[in-house]
């Protein structure tokens, strides 16, 4: 699913300017997977038969002929909707829902370092430090989290006389404290389902793989920012079963 997913949306890019998927280096994985996989091969210049997505410095060309673009398009979509309708796509539908999550919050919290003159680059130390703290959250409260620290980052920064590595710790200590809170006021039932939750303005470019994933992946009734990949493993079985009935 994972691989089918990302040929589909490597193939779209071609037509849609829109990021391949919710992460540089998420794309880059996924574009060697299909490398790997023989499907294709990193192409630039002016040789023949190379596909250029339209956003991202990113060409290739296939190994095989799979014939005309809106035809190989097609019957991308049609096998992935067919294999994402039988009961054992569900792992491979939570695998994809865990890396887009993981590389959206990442894109997400590097765009917030930048914004207030932070090191971007320490974003993915923050993630991985924060891995069993906000695992029980959604993606949409872990935005709110970044978001929320990061403010407190950025005065932490100035009062510090522009010390990256203190703004950085000051704000894993306010998403490790905020985390323990809301998963307190959850447990005790003092947390609505709405709040403390950041999802994308309507006018956010929605990256071409998470668009696939949203529309065509994921059963209706399961919403990919406010529910739990974990949590929803068992629902999610439930829902392509019925489907299948």
């Amino acid at each position: 699913m994972l691989r089918l997913g990302a040929w589909y949306a490597l193939e779209l890019s071609t037509t849609v300017e829109a990021p391949f998927s919710t992460g540089t280096a998420l794309s880059q994985k996924l574009f060697r997977l299909l490398e790997e996989s023989q499907v294709l091969r990193p192409a630039s210049g002016q040789e023949s038969g190379i596909r250029r997505a339209l956003y991202e410095p990113l060409g290739w060309c296939y190994l095989t002929d799979w014939g005309e673009r809106n035809h190989l398009q097609a019957t991308l979509q049609t096998v992935m909707l067919d294999l994402a309708s039988h009961q054992d796509s569900v792992r491979p539908t939570l695998e994809l829902w865990e890396a887009l999550s993981a590389a959206e919050i990442e894109t997400y919290l590097a765009h917030l370092l930048r914004r207030h003159t932070l090191d971007p680059a320490s974003a993915p130390f923050i993630v991985h430090a924060l891995e069993d703290d906000w695992s029980d959250l959604s993606l949409a409260r872990k935005r709110y989290l970044a978001w929320h620290a990061a403010r407190g980052a950025a005065s932490t920064l100035l009062r510090t006389g522009m010390d990256q590595d203190a703004a950085r710790a000051a704000m894993l200590e306010e998403m490790r404290r905020r985390s323990r809170w809301l998963a307190s006021r959850s447990a005790n039932n003092e947390l609505s389902a709405e709040e403390y939750q950041f999802v994308p303005d309507p006018q956010w470019k929605k990256p071409i793989l998470l668009n696939v994933f949203l529309s065509s992946l994921l059963p209706v009734g399961f919403s990919y920012w406010t529910d739990r990949p974990g949590r929803s493993a068992d629902a999610l079985g439930q829902s392509k079963a019925a489907g299948k009935a």
